[in-house]
């Protein structure tokens, strides 16, 4: 599923749009959830999602904040989402950000602030299936515990469970 995206940056993965397409998709009701962030927009479009799930394709989509997560969820309740949070330190965030020659590295570390309050501050009951921390786990391995997940009967995480996983009451999620 290719994610909707206007305004500038990297083009991989996304379908860029005008502003005057993402406007004609809101006012059909093709847009499920658009987030902000970095000076862009970011969407979701009911018929990518309705496609691939026709195809037999599992879609994937990724969702930055705990309040498009939930506007995601209540916007597609026939959808049997595996919802899995990807987490890295904050440290390793700007680790990685500044390898990849980012411009808006502060803007990448403000948004990690914002999304470990949110995850923090919000009731996070039956949100995530599993979290997978990417510093300590590599791409492929990831890929095959996702995958396995999905053949298996699931509870969500208990809040605990997530902050432990997170490690956010002790800092940055850095141990």
């Amino acid at each position: 599923m290719i994610k909707l995206k206007h305004g500038s940056g990297r083009s991989a993965g996304y379908r860029f749009v005008t502003a005057e397409e993402l406007e004609s998709l809101r006012r059909v009701g093709r847009i499920v959830v658009e987030t902000r962030r970095y000076g862009n927009v970011y969407a979701v479009d009911r018929k990518s999602l309705d496609e691939a799930r026709q195809r037999g394709a599992i879609p994937v989509t990724h969702i930055g904040n705990l309040a498009d997560m939930r506007r995601l969820l209540a916007e597609t309740p026939s959808v049997s989402w595996l919802r899995v949070l990807l987490w890295v330190p904050r440290s390793e965030c700007e680790k990685r950000s500044l390898e990849r020659g980012d411009l808006d590295t502060a803007e990448r570390l403000a948004a990690w602030d914002q999304t470990s309050a949110d995850v923090l501050d919000s009731d996070v009951k039956d949100l995530f299936d599993m979290v997978i921390r990417t510093d300590r786990t590599d791409p492929t391995t990831a890929a095959k515990e996702i995958s396995g997940e999905r053949v298996r009967t699931r509870d969500a995480l208990r809040r605990d469970e997530l902050e432990a996983a997170l490690a956010l009451p002790r800092g940055d999620g850095a141990s």
